[in-house]
């Protein structure tokens, strides 16, 4: 199938990669339908999410454990609802990552992860009840931090 993109113009997808968010995400309940593209120089982290219901609505995501490697939010039953879940490793999360014109002080949104089951291909966006997850989690600083505790 082919679909339209601002980034990227047409693009080839397969459809059988398709991942449907039957809710939608916060702030873009109408949108339900999404690709994930990979981005390059990313390290397989970064990938974009890529709206098939409006060519225009893209977001930034990424494994939060590749910079978060501590990152182990607490699920409910509810927020796994509908996921067609049989087990907990069957889960991926994704975390939505904000870049200003300053990319030094790019963030990821620790507290509302996308929870997906790739075999399903559905997702779900969740939002944590634990204070100790943000909107804005400076991805900068924790890879600095990386770096020292490995360095």
């Amino acid at each position: 199938m082919k679909i339209l993109t601002k980034r990227f113009g047409l693009l080839e997808a397969d459809p059988e990669k398709v991942l449907a968010f039957p809710y939608g995400l916060i702030g873009f309940s109408e949108y339900k339908q999404y690709l994930v593209i990979d981005v390059e120089g990313g390290d397989g982290c970064l990938k974009l999410l890529q709206s098939l219901d409006e060519p225009g609505l893209e977001f930034l995501i990424m494994d939060p454990r590749c910079v978060f490697p501590d990152y182990d939010p607490e699920l409910y039953p509810a927020d796994v609802a509908g996921l067609e879940v049989d087990s907990p490793d069957d889960l991926m999360l994704m975390v939505v990552v904000t870049v200003p014109k300053d990319v030094r002080k790019m963030t990821a949104n620790l507290q509302a992860p996308l929870v997906i089951n790739p075999r399903r291909r559905l997702g779900k966006q969740v939002v944590l009840a634990s204070p100790e997850y943000t909107t804005k989690h400076s991805i900068l600083k924790a890879l600095a931090s990386q770096v020292r505790r490995t360095g």
